[in-house]
C-alpha cells in the first residue's frame, strides 16, 4: 500500500475572493483553473496543461464565507 500526502494549497485572500463559490483545479499547490463545477474546472485544467493527467489534479470547492480570518 502506498501512502499519499497532500498539502493544502496556500491560497491568498485575493484568490479566495476571486474563486468564491467556484470549483478549482489544483496542481503543485497552485490553482491552475476554475469552473462552475468540478468537471468544468478539470476540463479547463487539462486544456491548459495537456501533459497532466486527471489523477495529478486535485479539485476543491472554494466555500463562500461571510467572514474570513487570516
Amino acid at each position: 500500500m502506498t501512502e499519499v500526502t497532500i498539502k493544502a494549497p496556500k491560497i491568498s485572500p485575493e484568490e479566495y475572493k476571486k474563486y468564491w463559490g467556484k470549483n478549482v483545479a489544483i496542481y503543485d499547490n497552485k490553482i491552475i483553473a476554475a469552473g462552475e463545477n468540478s468537471s468544468e474546472a478539470l476540463q479547463k485544467a487539462l486544456q491548459k496543461y495537456p501533459k497532466l493527467t486527471p489523477e495529478q489534479i486535485e479539485i476543491d470547492y472554494i466555500q463562500i464565507a461571510d467572514l474570513l480570518i487570516f
